[in-house]
């Protein structure tokens, strides 16, 4: 009972912290992930957009995504932006995400879920034809190619 009083209290303070005005504007890119999505985003035969899904209490969310790829990637990736809730109803190839779990309508998504590592999906196994993307010095090109052939 203890436990779940206290993980209740850190995830109460946890929503409030992404809930607040800043937070999303103020977080710096992944390193390396600014450079490889310009440069994916420059290779020939290839679409890049940015998937992103608004928290439920969205205040501040939406509109500090869009001025945060505006500040790191310049005004003309914000065309290339989609806001949703449900990622599953978009098309493509890949989505490298690093939520690990991703449903929605679709129950069979068109894209192949890459898992992008992070602190709160180290612990999860992939069993293949699954893959992770560890970092952005990883070979992304390679996930890419494979999609190519």
């Amino acid at each position: 009972r203890r436990w779940v009083e206290a993980f209740t209290v850190r995830k109460e303070k946890a929503i409030s912290i992404w809930e607040s005005k800043n937070f999303f504007i103020d977080l710096e890119p992944i390193p390396g992930a600014v450079e490889a999505v310009k440069e994916m985003a420059n290779m020939k035969d290839t679409d890049v957009f940015i998937c992103t899904s608004p928290i439920k209490k969205y205040k501040y969310c939406p509109y500090e995504k869009y001025a945060w790829v505006e500040k790191h990637f310049g005004k003309e990736f914000l065309e290339l932006m989609v806001l949703t809730r449900d990622k599953t109803l978009v098309a493509g190839n890949l989505l490298i995400d690093d939520k690990p779990d991703i449903s929605g309508v679709e129950p069979y998504p068109k894209w192949e879920h890459i898992l992008f590592s992070a602190c709160h999906n180290m612990h999860v196994q992939l069993r293949p034809p699954k893959r992770r993307l560890h970092s952005w010095a990883d070979s992304w090109k390679t996930l890419l190619d494979s999609k190519r052939q």
